[in-house]
């Protein structure tokens, strides 16, 4: 009689949640990107068109973006030792939401959805990164890890100004360009925090 075939070895479920991990951060990361550099390309041309500002004022104004992005990078490491990485991560997400939607809504309160907006954005990479940290086992592990997610993030996130400018060129309107820019922050909002909780949930 043959010899019984040894049992093949069970996949490790820690390598399948770190693929889907891997896969959800990539995900949240491209909708990051893609806001990120949609919304630099566009915000100042949008503040002139939609808010009646000048070119230099609108220049001036869409800075509120980037400073305040300083305060969500500091914050989030901040946060992440005293919270719920993944209710941070929705946090932020939630907060990147108020750009989009305030300049659909009431667009002369730019400065309130700039500053939220701004610091989602500074605070939103962070989050990305520091999970990143804790999903890999080691530096390589790591370094891996962030080629995947950055590659594909960022391939999306040079997309955006060239999307965003050819749906505001074919509807006349910065209000489909705002849409997108919105599916863009709930895919980072749904896929971040869910990949941030798959890995709170692994086993170290």
């Amino acid at each position: 009689m043959p010899e019984p075939q040894p049992a093949a070895a069970p996949r490790p479920a820690g390598r399948a949640s770190g693929r889907w991990a891997t896969a959800g951060l990539a995900a949240g990361f491209s909708g990051q990107a893609f806001a990120f550099y949609g919304v630099t390309a566009w915000l100042p041309t949008l503040l002139v068109e939609d808010v009646g500002m000048s070119p230099v004022e609108a220049g001036a104004a869409s800075s509120f973006f980037h400073v305040f992005a300083i305060a969500g990078a500091l914050g989030v490491p901040l946060a992440a030792r005293r919270a719920d990485t993944a209710a941070v991560a929705a946090a932020v997400g939630a907060a990147w939401l108020f750009l989009p939607l305030g300049l659909l809504l009431a667009p002369e309160q730019w400065w309130a959805w700039t500053s939220v907006g701004g610091v989602a954005q500074g605070g939103g990479i962070t989050v990305i990164f520091v999970a990143i940290m804790r999903l890999a086992h080691d530096g390589p592990s790591a370094g891996r890890i962030s080629a995947v997610v950055q590659g594909v993030g960022y391939g999306f996130g040079a997309l955006a100004p060239a999307v965003l400018g050819f749906v505001h060129e074919r509807t006349q309107t910065w209000s489909a360009s705002l849409l997108v820019v919105l599916a863009a922050t709930l895919t980072y909002l749904v896929c971040t925090t869910l990949a941030v909780r798959s890995v709170a949930r692994r086993p170290r």
